[in-house]
């Protein structure tokens, strides 16, 4: 054994040293590319920096420390190091996931200017030359809110302009109006609000109030994104008038400041990221029975977005159901502890195995109606980061339960049963920081 444990030293020292040449050379490389850590960019390249570093450390703590059999004091600083180690990268990972901008998507191309449009139009030409008529739009949003996983409560302005100097002037008998398709009520029942002269033309606006059926992603909760939209059609489809932003209703259209997002708007839950327009290129596999509208033989049609971006307040979900979940993992600890004490501590303490197992199916039941609270907080069909917590603490229960039956069994596994079973023990909390570290990585990253 002490020339096994000799030759595991030798190893450690090696990869220690390859592991450190590793960090320096890739993290100078990333220094350069980025000009700095640049958290922001949430890149998989950082996270495999602090990857190599962490292995660098646990192993360098193995390689100086010699845990061992006939080093339990050894052992048991190396188990602490890693523990502190991992849970440091835990908290990483997570600093870089709540300041990166990586799941924020919109939807389509978004533009934000003339000179933004132009390109976009000079980039799908054979999209564009179906529209005869351009009418610029805009869109002022005042309040949202998630009434499920699917539905979100929408109420706001939407106004077009309708004038001379528009492109390709808009005849009279095309009806002047808006469109929302994913509207649930009243996609083609919005209320007039006002129709005034601007600038040689008229200019029409519309209030909304409605709910929208759209397709949220949680499988990032509770550090998830979502993207509230709106699209907008016009209520001709066979006429082929095309839906521009109207740029001159807004002081700027830069998405981080919030264009037509109401200065006192409410979030609930919720921090703005961004808003504003996008286009979009859809394929439709249907004409809706309107023989005039043509036919472009697979040539994507455009759709006009207004976007707002926004991420949830992780803060109360983490507090809610970590912190539980921790308090739990605490006590499972302390069950795993008596179970590898000696039997005659816990002859002086009054346990018995069953006492032990009964112990473990309360917990275990604790954080299964917490998996189901989180379930049902918000109804998704997905799988979400969240709810990987509670799974792999049900996993723990369940070994250390099996550690104790074996234990009483007398069935004692290989390198496992020396002073009072020290290895379950000083493999838990490492092991355990080290899988949901292994899970986040795999959810958010790779």
């Amino acid at each position: 054994m002490s020339t096994l444990a000799g030759r595991a030293h030798r190893v450690a020292v090696a990869l220690s040293l390859v592991l450190l040449a590793i960090a320096v050379v890739f993290g100078n490389r990333y220094l350069r590319e980025h000009g700095g850590w640049n958290l922001e960019a949430g890149s998989d390249d950082l996270m495999t920096v602090m990857l190599v570093i962490l292995g660098f450390v646990l192993v360098g703590s193995f390689a100086l420390l010699r845990p061992g059999r006939s080093n339990p004091d050894g052992a048991r600083q190396t188990a602490i190091i890693w523990s502190v180690a991992l849970l440091l990268a835990l908290a990483f990972t997570w600093r870089v996931i709540i300041v990166a901008d990586r799941w924020v998507e919109a939807i389509g191309t978004p533009i934000t200017s003339p000179e933004e449009l132009a390109s976009f139009r000079a980039a799908h030409p054979e999209s564009f030359v179906r529209y005869d008529h351009e009418v610029p739009t805009g869109a002022f949003l005042q309040s949202f809110e998630f009434l499920n996983s699917n539905n979100v409560e929408m109420t706001g302005y939407v106004w077009q302009f309708y004038g001379a100097d528009v492109p390709a002037d808009v005849p009279a008998d095309v009806t002047r109006g808006i469109v929302f398709p994913e509207a649930l009520e009243q996609a083609y029942d919005v209320e007039e609000a006002w129709r005034i002269a601007r600038d040689g033309g008229e200019q029409i606006g519309w209030y909304f109030s409605g709910t929208f059926r759209q397709n949220f992603d949680y499988q990032l909760y509770p550090f998830d994104r979502q993207g509230v939209w709106l699209r907008l059609w016009h209520p001709d489809p066979e006429r082929d008038v095309l839906l521009v932003p109207d740029f001159a209703s807004y002081s700027n259209l830069d998405p981080p400041m919030l264009p037509g997002i109401e200065n006192e708007f409410v979030y609930g839950g919720w921090e703005p990221i961004d808003s504003g327009f996008s286009y979009g290129l859809v394929s439709y596999n249907a004409n809706f029975g309107l023989p005039d509208l043509r036919d472009l033989n697979g040539v994507p049609l455009i759709n006009l977005y207004f976007n707002l971006s926004v991420e949830r307040n992780f803060l109360g979900p983490l507090l809610e159901h970590v912190v539980l979940e921790t308090a739990i993992a605490l006590l499972v600890f302390f069950l795993l502890l008596l179970t590898a004490n000696d039997s005659d501590v816990q002859q002086r303490l009054g346990l018995t195995l069953f006492d032990l197992i009964v112990a473990s199916a309360g917990l275990l039941f604790a954080v299964i109606l917490d998996l189901n609270s989180i379930r049902n907080a918000i109804a998704s069909q997905q799988l979400t980061y969240l709810e990987w917590f509670p799974l792999i603490l049900i996993v723990f229960i369940v070994l250390v339960v099996l550690n104790a039956v074996l234990r009483g069994q007398g069935w004692r596994v290989p390198l496992l049963g020396y002073k009072g079973d020290l290895v379950p023990v000083l493999a838990y909390w490492p092991a355990l920081i080290g899988t949901v570290l292994t899970m986040t990585l795999l959810v958010f990253f790779y």
